[in-house]
């Protein structure tokens, strides 16, 4: 039981000395869900999951359809990011979708 006391009290004194801004951001999360005390991700794995790779293929894929457009290319980060996160259900990318096939058919619809 000490042990969890001693993990409160720090968890607390770092929690306290944070700017307000990382406070918001941690209650937000939930501060009962933030553990400050974990080991950080290891960035390769990003690179490296399973994920990343379908993405890799699926944006190689897609430039390989579109031709020699650079323009495409120029915005690489981006697009793999966005499939990354649409192969993992991730809310943002699928509203960034939702949105774009929306527009899409609006455009099509004022043709």
């Amino acid at each position: 039981m000490e042990d969890r006391e001693e993990f409160e009290r720090r968890k607390r004194a770092i929690f306290e000395q944070m700017s307000p801004r990382g406070q918001k951001r941690i209650l937000k999360m939930g501060y009962e869900n933030w553990d400050p005390f974990q080991e950080p991700k290891d960035p390769r794995e990003q690179i490296r999951s399973a994920t990343a790779l379908r993405a890799t293929m699926i944006l190689a894929e897609f430039y390989q359809t579109q031709g020699q457009d650079e323009r495409l290319r120029s915005h690489h980060k981006e697009l793999l990011d966005l499939c990354r996160g649409l192969l993992r259900e991730d809310p943002r990318a699928l509203a960034l979708s939702a949105f774009c096939c929306w527009f899409d058919r609006k455009r099509m619809d004022e043709r």
